[in-house]
């Protein structure tokens, strides 16, 4: 989820959309244009297609948002920070800045979502029957008619027990509530993850032959590409959810004063970039370092190889770090005394080189993903 366009705010929550959205869009639109709506209701001109598929894409996707505002809800009802919903290739995902507090908050945050899909497929399957009774227009019954069938298979496919899928996360939650061991039943929802994710790949290869009106359960040629790239898909985010799980169980208890260094040298705002190359980024290892005012030693930025591509070589001398440093927000600042965790779900952000941890305004050292790295890989060789 690195970047995309921000829309704006609902219930309170962030809304973005991913780049990626854009190419499943265009993928929804063409199908129903040149494929759904002219073999369903013949009569339709092309230019209707194509205007009924975009209008059908966009209240598809508008449901996806109320499918993943219902589970933001939830996780903000029972004291879950929700950091926002962003839309994506595969539909969307609430980011959540913590795992749930307990099974029974996983159980209703996962169940929710396919309750929403389900009763948003029944609201629009009774405004295609009731606009039918009615003499409405056809295209109104046509695309509502689409957008109940949808909606019902958007709920059941997420109620499939594939982590992290819906239904994934409430197994998960109810081997949780047995084992009362988040990482065991993240271990194990992981696993049948992964297996539902190669199910779906093999029967999309299987598949791929297939032709006819089945051609979307069955396969052919984009159907079993399709099956076989949301099975890798669902498989690789299953592992990775265990994986983070470890990782989680790795900096429990961990403090950011614990893992932060100490001895990344601080660069000052009239240091010309010729002398930062030469001195610091050629001879570190370091992705980035933080760039203070002269005087007052106040963090104004930091700066690293990124930005010195910026300026071209033969001006180093005579530009300043301090010129092209870039400016910080609160997203690059920590507490020494917050969870590591906290330092992880930053550094996530591909825009975040480094987090500078700050104690009244001073700098008191640096964390880097390298530091999370060796910590995690310390902790798992005692581990095992």
């Amino acid at each position: 989820m690195g970047g995309g366009i921000r829309l704006g705010r609902v219930l309170g929550f962030n809304i973005s959309i991913d780049w990626s959205w854009f190419i499943v869009f265009f993928l929804v639109v063409y199908t129903l244009a040149n494929g759904y709506f002219p073999f369903a209701y013949p009569g339709f001109s092309r230019a209707t297609n194509w205007a009924l598929g975009i209008l059908a894409a966009l209240l598809l996707f508008g449901s996806v948002l109320v499918h993943e505002l219902s589970h933001s809800v939830v996780a903000r009802y029972y004291g879950t920070e929700v950091k926002g919903i962003t839309l994506f290739l595969f539909g969307g995902i609430s980011q959540t800045s913590e795992e749930p507090a307990s099974a029974r908050e996983e159980f209703w945050m996962a169940l929710v979502g396919p309750i929403t899909s389900f009763v948003l497929g029944a609201i629009f399957y009774m405004a295609a029957n009731t606009a039918s009774g009615l003499g409405w227009p056809l295209w109104f019954v046509a695309v509502s008619s689409y957008l109940g069938f949808i909606n019902v298979l958007l709920g059941v496919f997420n109620l499939l027990p594939g982590f992290p899928l819906d239904g994934g996360r409430v197994l998960r939650s109810i081997i949780w509530a047995i084992t009362d061991n988040l990482t065991k039943a993240t271990r194990w929802a992981s696993y049948v993850g992964q297996g539902f994710g190669f199910l779906l790949m093999a029967v999309g290869f299987v598949g791929m032959p297939g032709t006819g009106l089945l051609g979307i359960l069955q396969g052919n040629l984009v159907g079993g590409l399709w099956l076989i790239f949301i099975g890798w898909f669902l498989a690789g985010a299953a592992r990775s959810g265990y994986e983070q799980a470890l990782i989680r169980d790795a900096l429990s208890g961990v403090r950011v004063e614990q893992v932060m260094t100490t001895d990344v040298p601080v660069i000052t705002a009239d240091t010309s970039v010729r002398k930062f190359v030469d001195e610091h980024l050629l001879k570190h290892d370091y992705s980035c370092y933080p760039v203070v005012e002269p005087d007052t030693e106040n963090v104004i930025g930091v700066i690293g190889a990124e930005e010195v591509r910026t300026v071209p070589s033969s001006d180093w001398e005579l530009v300043s770090v301090g010129q092209i440093a870039h400016k910080i927000d609160g997203g690059y600042k920590i507490s020494e005394d917050e969870d590591a965790w906290e330092a992880v779900t930053r550094l996530a952000s591909p825009e975040v080189c480094r987090l500078l941890v700050m104690d009244d305004g001073h700098l008191k050292g640096t964390v880097g993903r390298d530091a999370i790295f060796r910590l995690v890989q310390t902790k798992m060789r005692l581990a095992a």
